[in-house]
C-alpha cells in the first residue's frame, strides 16, 4: 500500500472527535515517512546513490515521535474505551503488542541503518527490514483505522472524552516534522518529503491534463466520425433521388420496381461505407486510450525517486 492508497481509502469523518481526527491526521504523516522511506529502499536495492542520512532520519523520526508520543497516547485512549466495553479486551491486547513489536522493529531497523552506514551490513539486509517494517506499519494502522478507531469512537461519550482531554499525557505534543517548526535533525527528511510532495501534486496535474487532452482527442474521432456518416448519407439520399428520376424517365412502367431494387443497393452501399466509418472511430478511440494509459504509465515510471 501506497500513501495516496493509504490516505484515499481512510477518510476522516467529520463527527468524529478531535483526538480520533488528530490521530488519524498523524497517520496521514506517518504514511507519508513510509513513503519516503520505502523510495530509499527501492533506490538502494537498485544500487542506486541515496543520501544515507536522509534514511537515518528517517528512522530516527519513527522512533523519536510515532513510538514514543503517537502510539502512547492511542493505548492510554483505547484502555479508557476497553475499561468501558470489556469486549475491547483483546483489540487492547493486540493493539499494545503491536506498538511493542513496532517499537523494538524500529529501533533494530534503526540499528541497521546506523551499520550499513558505516559499512558493517549489507544495503539488502537494510531493505529486507525495512520492507518488512513498513509492511508491518501500514498493516497496523489499517487494523486501527478500521477496528481501533471505530470502535473507541463507538464507546465514548462526549463526558469521556472531556475527562480524556484533561490528562496531560494526551496533550498535543510538536510534531518535529509535520508543526510549526522542523526540527534541526530532520530537516533533510523534511525537505525530501516536500519535494515529494510538490512532484506528487505536479505529476497528478499532468495526470489530469493527459486525461483531459485524450478527452479531447476522443471528441474529435468522434465528431469526425458523425461528420462523415452525415455526409455520406447525404450523398447517398442525393444519388438515390438522380438516379430514380433517370429510372422514371427511362422506364416509367418498371420504375416502382426498379427503384426499389436500385434503394436496396443503395441502402447496403450505404450500410457498408458507415459501417467503414464507425469502425475505424472504434479503433481510433481504442488508440487513444491505449496511448493515454501509455503515457500515464511512463509519467509514474518517471516519478519514481531514484
Amino acid at each position: 500500500m501506497d500513501l495516496q492508497a493509504f490516505a484515499d481509502q481512510y477518510q476522516s469523518d467529520v463527527s468524529e472527535a478531535p483526538m480520533l481526527v488528530a490521530l488519524r491526521g498523524e497517520h496521514r504523516h506517518i504514511a507519508s515517512v513510509l513513503a519516503l522511506l520505502s523510495d530509499h529502499l527501492n533506490a538502494i536495492e537498485r544500487s542506486e546513490l541515496v543520501d544515507t542520512h536522509v534514511v537515518y532520519e528517517i528512522m530516527d523520526y519513527m522512533v523519536t515521535w510515532p513510538d514514543r508520543f503517537h502510539h502512547p497516547r492511542e493505548d492510554l485512549i483505547f484502555s479508557y474505551a476497553a475499561d468501558l466495553d470489556h469486549r475491547l479486551a483483546e483489540d487492547r491486547r493486540r493493539l499494545e503488542q503491536d506498538h511493542d513489536h513496532m517499537l523494538r522493529n524500529g529501533r533494530e531497523l534503526l540499528q541497521a541503518v546506523v551499520d550499513w552506514r558505516q559499512g558493517e551490513l549489507s544495503g539488502s539486509e537494510v531493505v529486507r527490514l525495512g520492507r518488512a517494517y513498513v509492511q508491518a506499519s501500514y498493516g497496523h494502522m489499517s487494523f486501527e483505522e478500521q477496528e481501533v478507531f471505530p470502535a473507541i469512537d463507538a464507546v465514548l461519550t462526549h463526558a469521556d472524552w472531556r475527562e480524556l482531554s484533561a490528562d496531560d499525557q494526551l496533550k498535543p505534543v510538536g510534531d518535529p516534522v509535520f508543526g510549526r517548526r522542523v526540527q534541526r535533525e530532520f530537516r533533510n527528511m523534511a525537505r525530501k518529503l516536500r519535494r515529494s510532495l510538490r512532484r506528487g501534486v505536479e505529476r497528478q496535474a499532468v495526470a489530469e491534463w493527459v486525461s483531459i487532452e485524450s478527452l479531447f482527442e476522443a471528441y474529435e474521432v468522434l465528431s469526425m466520425a458523425n461528420q462523415s456518416g452525415r455526409t455520406i448519407t447525404r450523398d447517398q439520399f442525393v444519388t438515390g433521388l438522380r438516379e430514380a428520376s433517370y429510372i422514371v424517365l427511362d422506364e416509367p412502367l418498371k420504375a416502382p420496381f426498379l427503384c426499389a431494387a436500385n434503394n436496396t443497393r443503395l441502402t447496403f452501399e450505404w450500410l457498408g461505407e458507415l459501417q467503414g466509418v464507425y469502425r475505424d472511430a472504434v479503433s481510433d478511440l481504442l488508440r487513444v486510450n491505449r496511448e493515454r494509459k501509455d503515457r500515464l504509465r511512463l509519467l509514474r515510471r518517471a516519478g519514481r525517486p531514484g
